[in-house]
């Protein structure tokens, strides 16, 4: 394009009307612009360079005629103007080239900060990485507890990670990178805590998985330091005095020195010295208690105070209605000296609280004087209110393996359903939700903090905390939620089929498998007992399933991965339980009405197995259909999750029943002497001694 134009610009009146062949006119570009001269019929050139071009161009006309039609009939216009162009191009790359190299070079500093800023890895202690290297944890980008939960739960390789990687990278034969003065280590990778707070740890970012509670402290050494940057500040150590955190606090002191020394350590600026960081420490149960007078700059005295936390046997934690308190104390705090701090709370529980109706009250109290609420605590039970942990009573020190703690649910209400699962298997009445519960994680998302997902069992996690991110509940206010849950629904009916279905309707297990011989006194009453069971099961199920049915239609409709995984397992697993139901029945009424006889001589027992034939109806056929596509889908649109494991244990039988007949040995003997019968009436009179509170 820009070479045509060149001709049209560059082409005379003259040459325009003269015949092709019969003579060249020559651009001669000077200081002036471009001007033309004729002598003597020949074209007089005042640069030396167009005589060059005059005389190329003369050459290439007499050896290639061809060439001339192929640019357009006249050489004498058309190279001249493809200079220009080829020109005017080369000039524009040249442009763009130094352009896009300064670009370059500004946005690889950029991105080199950006890269070491995010590097953070979760398991390592401080312990580990003083072994290591002078090197500090920078914090991992936070997710965000959001009101549509899809929460991020990130982490990302701690800089002593990355060294190893190198490390292996040269004893695979790599290229050997230059090694780092571990001295100059700190100065060279260490952003402002400022910089985490913009590039890493977002405010209010809700959730964290950091695997441990070593993890954990390791992130709030960070968060103390992004707080300090902002001016003098207050940490409010808050400890849950229950027992079932009695061990923990133990293990946790331990750290606390370590993330002050690592404190000092990043502290570039000395901006914790001369009391610029003071720490208070309360315990809280069913009332609470500064355990230390005042807030102090002294180590020592925190962690004395740390360790003096007495034990609360009330059973009762005031988790909400202690952070309002702390917040209306310590919330503008100033020394003697009139210096105002800003405070930050930290809280260490395993449990959510039993003072819930304070929630919102201790938000608004925080929020409005912008003091952070940062949670260390267990993940969420999936579906569920109480979790399960094993205590020993320091006292007594009897054993309960199974202690009721009230850890979920994740969610404002509950939104899974407790249906037993038949067959032998795990019942997975305890399985982890990947997130906090609902309270304490509204609580640190709505008031700027982080809800640490530690790990104080020591088990291992559950779920990818990547993956479950797009799962994340919606953390709003109650009433809010209730809103958003009458809009819709599917939603609703989740909802209420998950209320109906919980523990307090107490719904029976699996019923037997086995029966008596047909002769057998008992094989009707062992038999009517157990089609009971079924039709109890069948009952309930049918009720929950009626409005999870009515909204089917609406299922696609749907657009959150949390409420879709939601009501597809629902829905899959109550129509599987309906179809074995009523299947259970069915083959119970025909052993009743064909009587068979044992054909094995030995065989003492009818016993039912599962069956891929559906027979009580087509209907049910169908059912059955409908329901292992339903779980099916949810193992295929959301692996690797808690949906995803309940609907693989749901398929992992047939839904279908068959009659076997099959030989049980029977039970021995009991021991009928005098002191076996007074043994058991003493232990019968025995009352069960009740678990602790915790």
């Amino acid at each position: 394009m820009i070479a045509s134009m060149a001709s049209k610009w560059t082409e005379s009146p003259e040459a325009r009307s003269r015949p092709p062949g019969t003579g060249l006119e020559y651009l001669s570009f000077g200081a002036r612009g471009a001007t033309r001269r004729r002598a003597g019929g020949r074209v007089a050139v005042r640069d030396r360079g167009w005589d060059v071009l005059a005389k190329l161009v003369r050459t290439i006309d007499a050896r290639a005629p061809w060439l001339t039609p192929l640019l357009g009939g006249r050489l004498d216009l058309e190279i001249p103007a493809y200079m220009v162009s080829l020109s005017i191009h080369l000039t524009f790359l040249v442009v763009l080239a130094l352009v896009g190299h300064s670009v370059h070079q500004a946005s690889s500093k950029d991105l080199a900060g950006s890269m070491v800023d995010s590097k953070l890895d979760s398991e390592s202690t401080f312990q580990d990485l003083d072994q290591k290297a002078d090197v500090p944890p920078v914090a991992a980008a936070a997710g965000t507890f959001a009101p549509t939960l899809a929460s991020t739960i990130t982490s990302a390789p701690s800089s002593a990670g990355a060294a190893a990687v190198s490390s292996a990278d040269a004893m695979a034969g790599g290229p050997e990178l230059p090694q780092l003065d571990i001295r100059r280590a700190s100065e060279l990778i260490v952003p402002t805590a400022t910089i985490l707070g913009q590039n890493v740890s977002i405010k209010g970012s809700g959730s964290e998985h950091v695997g441990s509670v070593e993890g954990a402290v390791d992130r709030i050494a960070v968060e103390i330091l992004r707080r300090l940057e902002q001016g003098k500040t207050l940490v409010v150590w808050t400890f849950d005095a229950s027992g079932s955190l009695q061990a923990e606090r133990e293990r946790l002191k331990k750290h606390i020195e370590a993330i002050y020394a690592h404190i000092e350590q990043l502290d570039e600026s000395h901006l914790a010295a001369d009391r610029g960081l003071l720490t208070l420490v309360v315990a809280f149960g069913q009332d609470r208690k500064a355990m230390t007078p005042k807030p102090t700059a002294e180590l020592s005295e925190v962690l004395e105070a740390i360790g003096s936390v007495p034990t609360d046997e009330s059973g009762v934690e005031t988790t909400f209605g202690t952070v309002g308190e702390i917040v209306r104390r310590w919330g503008r705090y100033k020394d003697s000296t009139g210096q105002a701090y800003h405070p930050m709370i930290i809280v260490v529980t395993d449990e959510v609280g039993d003072d819930e109706d304070r929630l919102e009250e201790s938000i608004e109290l925080a929020v409005k004087a912008k003091v952070p609420v940062y949670v260390l605590g267990s993940q969420a039970i999936f579906g569920r209110v109480n979790g399960y942990m094993a205590y020993t009573d320091p006292k007594t020190k009897r054993y309960f393996p199974r202690v009721a703690v009230r850890q979920g649910p994740e969610s404002a209400f509950l939104e899974q359903i407790h249906l037993p699962f038949w067959y032998s298997g795990p019942q997975y009445d305890v399985l982890e939700a990947g997130f906090g519960p609902y309270a304490l994680s509204r609580l640190a998302s709505a008031t700027g903090g982080i809800y640490f997902v530690t790990r104080f069992t020591g088990q291992h996690m559950g779920f990818d905390p990547m993956r479950m991110k797009e799962y994340k509940p919606d953390w709003v206010r109650r009433d809010q939620y209730e809103a958003a849950v009458a809009k819709s629904p599917l939603r609703q009916a989740v909802v209420n089929a998950s209320v109906l279905m919980q523990e307090q309707q107490k719904l029976p297990g699996m019923p037997s498998l086995n029966f008596p011989a047909v002769e057998d006194p008992a094989f009707k009453d062992v038999m009517a007992a157990n089609q009971a069971v079924a039709e109890r099961t069948a009952y309930t199920v049918d009720e929950a399933l009626g409005p999870i049915n009515a909204a089917a239609k609406l299922r696609d409709r749907e657009t959150s991965r949390r409420w879709q995984a939601h009501y597809d397992l629902i829905r899959g697993r109550l129509l599987a339980m309906k179809v074995r139901c009523y299947e259970y029945n069915w083959a119970c009424a025909r052993l009743k009405k064909d009587m068979p006889k044992f054909k094995e001589p030995r065989a003492n027992t009818w016993r039912l197995v599962p069956d891929t034939s559906v027979q009580y109806s087509e209907k049910a056929a169908a059912a059955a259909r409908d329901a292992q596509r339903l779980l099916k889908r949810v193992i295929d649109e959301h692996p690797e999750t808690p949906w995803a494991l309940l609907a693989q244990r749901e398929l992992k039988d047939p839904l279908g029943f068959k009659w076997v007949e099959t030989y049980v040995p029977p039970p021995p003997p009991r021991n009928e002497t005098a002191e076996a019968k007074k043994k058991m009436s003493k232990k019968a009179e025995e009352k069960p001694i009740e678990p602790p509170k915790l």
